[in-house]
């Protein structure tokens, strides 16, 4: 395959309802078998989640093509929090390419190329715009994130908006964020310092990419996400969601056996938060432990836990808590717990701020 060829890649279970085709921006590939090739490797990984098997066959086609061995991680690709470092090194690798996400960690072992995976199309981000102006009838300020496949629009986008008389904010790269106006499941640092100058927020992408601002943020925000095509008001998923919350901090007060869960993954791994946060418990008559995992599975820990303290992804207890019998807390979740801050400091501060919530040590 020529480094050139555009790559389609579409959602299949979208594929009746849109009209409309996601393909991938075609420098990239190029950017990528010129930075193989440049570096002299002949063996990579190739790390990618299964929504991105399209754009992964045609960079494992095109490395072939120019002699490089490829070999595939079966592994999971949450995020770029989330590279297999680990399984390339034990497959002699020289080289990872990480399909999908922006660079999340400086990864000192072995070298990453992010292929990011940009949209080539504005059609479905041109087709929320009167959406939106009905949703943001009334708000003059917005600021605006989006996820790392459409920034290659974000001034389009900002223009569009501005047509509709809104004033748009995008703000600088921080924390896990490279881009400007890029936005992540855990990491909003782009958009939360405008909470105090605009009126709303608006994330395109999906719930789960808005949610975590909504936790933190005091302004309303809206998810707008090109595939589904919907536009979310997350107010009142945020209240329900806090409402969960406080109910797993109580039913935490009732458990011994505690196990503070640190992941193996790069852009997880805060062993020093953990061992702090076990000596906390300690302190207060839990019986806690550390506990090493690669993924955070509930049939692998329910059974010797009563509770369990996520410094991994903090995600898994906002989304995924429902998979869990024992209560899943964050670090400053526990620390209400343990009667060492207070619900409405930790709401103050932000329920999954700061990630990964390393200030409940300071």
């Amino acid at each position: 395959m020529h480094p050139n060829t555009r790559v389609l890649i579409l959602d299949t279970d979208l594929k009746e309802d849109l009209h409309w085709h996601c393909g991938m921006v075609e420098g990239e590939l190029q950017r990528l078998t010129e930075w193989v090739r440049s570096n002299g490797y002949s063996r990579v990984l190739l790390q990618y989640p299964p929504g991105l098997r399209d754009a992964a066959s045609a960079i494992s086609l095109a490395l072939k093509g120019i002699g490089v061995e490829v070999i595939s991680s079966g592994s999971s690709c949450w995020g770029g929090c989330d590279v297999a470092s680990r399984e390339a090194l034990t497959a002699g690798c020289e080289a990872i390419v990480h399909v999908g996400h922006a660079k999340f960690i400086d990864v000192k072992d072995v070298p990453v190329f992010y292929y990011e995976a940009r949209y080539d199309n504005y059609g479905p981000l041109s087709e929320l715009l009167p959406k939106l102006r009905e949703h943001l009838t009334g708000k003059s300020r917005v600021s605006l994130g989006m996820t790392v496949q459409w920034l290659d629009f974000l001034e389009r986008f900002v223009n569009d908006l501005k047509l509709m008389g809104l004033e748009v904010l995008t703000g600088a790269p921080g924390g896990h964020l490279v881009h400007r106006g890029q936005v992540l499941g855990c990491d909003y640092a782009t958009m939360l310092p405008l909470d105090s100058v605009v009126d709303a927020h608006l994330v395109v992408g999906s719930v789960f990419h808005g949610l975590g601002l909504a936790l933190i943020a005091r302004k309303e925000v809206y998810a707008a996400d090109p595939h589904t095509q919907r536009i979310t008001p997350l107010s009142e998923a945020a209240r329900r969601t806090l409402m969960r919350r406080y109910a797993q901090i109580e039913r935490f007060k009732a458990a011994k056996r505690v196990g503070v869960v640190v992941s193996l993954k790069p852009g997880q791994r805060y062993l020093g938060l953990a061992r702090w946060l076990r000596e906390r418990l300690g302190a207060r008559g839990y019986d806690a432990e550390v506990v090493v995992v690669d993924e955070v599975r509930s049939e692998e820990l329910e059974g010797r836990y009563e509770a369990l303290v996520n410094t991994a992804c903090p995600r898994l207890s906002i989304e995924d808590q429902e998979r869990f019998r024992i209560p899943l807390l964050l670090p400053g979740e526990v620390l209400v717990a343990i009667g060492e801050l207070s619900w409405e400091e930790l709401l103050r501060r932000g329920l999954a701020s700061t990630y990964p919530q390393s200030w409940v040590m300071g």
